[in-house]
């Protein structure tokens, strides 16, 4: 009982870590001088922590230090014009947690298929998407369009993907529904395998939202020490990465400027992704999320960067491909009248509904449609795994009949 009163007292620093971070920087003048003082207040609460999760969290110390250490020293060379300097000491902190990385993307948990919504917006005298192409990510001879993003490399083209339809109608800064386009994606490996799907490497950048207490509870309940510990391993990574993850989740205070500080970290970590094909992508919760809804729909505001693996002069990536499924895009025209079935604010193949989850007795008309198109959505997907029929649910490139295969 003593050691799951410690571990409860743990499981809320790391809380109270994650919730008061602000990820605003509006009383500094550098994102250089915010970083400091938010690394200084999570060296004050790493040292109240108690028992197990105080000394393995003490045992990888110097993790820990390089971590923290090495960020700021990045954003300090970069503001200085260092550029060099700035990815060396990026790598050196990337290094210093990529196990814990490797072993958190390997640990990722979904009920049934790893999936995410990609939506386009059609600007006025443009035509529509009409194929999965349009839908994939900028071809390679047509890199010169890719744009400054927090997870982006100029000129290397990427996928970016949403939990949900309004985590992308988000992304794109609200636009009319009706000139928005959303094709629905999943990472599978043949056409027996959809919702069975083995899970792509990831650099996971997302973090507990109340997770670990209560599955310590569980564990402690069921009196299983094995399980219990390795609850505390997962608490024990989660406040080792958490300098990481902080500082990739800097709101943008200038969303127009052609230089953001806060993108300073995350875009060399996507670059570090990218130099070697260690992982995919990363998977990161988005930063437009008002305050008031975060703790509402955290499972519905996680995103995908996903860049091209192998460049080549024109056409698309051809590992990306083959990893992702994807659906022809539609409009909410395609989908007004669908009815919405949830339970506890999923479909049945988990994809969000965000009038429940936002538990309103009444939601906007505008949610109302972006529900009706997940609907649409999981009714698709439902359809084709009951029919076994995937003309509306493959790859750009087809099914690979083995792993590797095309």
């Amino acid at each position: 009982m003593e050691r799951f009163k410690a571990d409860q007292k743990n499981v809320a620093i790391y809380n109270s870590l994650v919730s008061k971070t602000r990820y605003q920087w509006d009383e500094y003048d550098m994102v250089l001088d915010y970083l400091k003082d938010t690394f200084d207040n999570y060296l004050k609460n790493i040292q109240l922590l108690d028992g197990y999760v105080q000394s393995q969290v003490l045992k990888n110390k110097d993790i820990t230090f390089c971590l923290y250490a090495k960020i700021i020293e990045t954003v300090a060379y970069y503001m200085r014009g260092k550029v060099h300097l700035a990815y060396d000491s990026m790598k050196e902190a990337f290094e210093s947690v990529k196990g814990i990385l490797v072993s958190k993307s390997a640990n990722r948990y979904t009920p049934s298929l790893e999936f995410g919504f990609k939506a386009r917006v059609v600007k006025q005298g443009e035509s529509p998407p009409t194929s999965r192409n349009d839908m994939f990510h900028i071809p390679f001879e047509k890199r010169h369009l890719v744009q400054d993003n927090r997870y982006s490399i100029h000129g290397i083209p990427s996928i970016y993907l949403g939990c949900s339809i309004y985590d992308c109608y988000c992304e794109l800064g609200a636009p009319s529904l009706e000139d928005m386009w959303v094709s629905f994606f999943c990472f599978s490996q043949n056409d027996q395998d959809v919702l069975d799907s083995e899970h792509i490497k990831l650099v996971d950048l997302t973090y507990s939202h109340g997770g670990h207490k209560v599955e310590l509870m569980l564990k402690s309940v069921q009196k299983d020490d094995a399980e219990y510990i390795s609850e505390l391993n997962k608490l024990v990574d989660d406040i080792i990465l958490w300098p990481l993850i902080m500082s990739c989740s800097i709101v943008c205070r200038y969303p127009s400027a052609s230089f953001k500080q806060e993108y300073i970290v995350p875009q060399m970590l996507y670059e570090l992704c990218s130099e070697n094909n260690e992982f995919t992508g990363i998977r990161y919760y988005s930063t437009k999320l008002a305050n008031g809804d975060r703790n509402k729909l955290h499972s519905a505001m996680i995103n995908y960067a996903l860049p091209a693996q192998n460049i080549k002069r024109t056409g698309f990536c051809p590992e990306l491909s083959n990893q992702l499924i994807l659906t022809e895009p539609v409009n909410i025209e395609n989908c007004r009248g669908t009815e919405v079935h949830s339970n506890f604010g999923f479909t049945k193949n988990g994809f969000p509904i965000i009038g429940d989850k936002l538990g309103r007795t009444k939601v906007s008309d505008l949610i109302s449609a972006m529900d009706q198109m997940t609907m649409y959505f999981d009714n698709l997907v439902t359809s084709s795994m009951h029919d076994r029929n995937f003309k509306a649910l493959r790859p750009l490139n087809g099914w690979r009949e083995e792993r590797g295969q095309v």
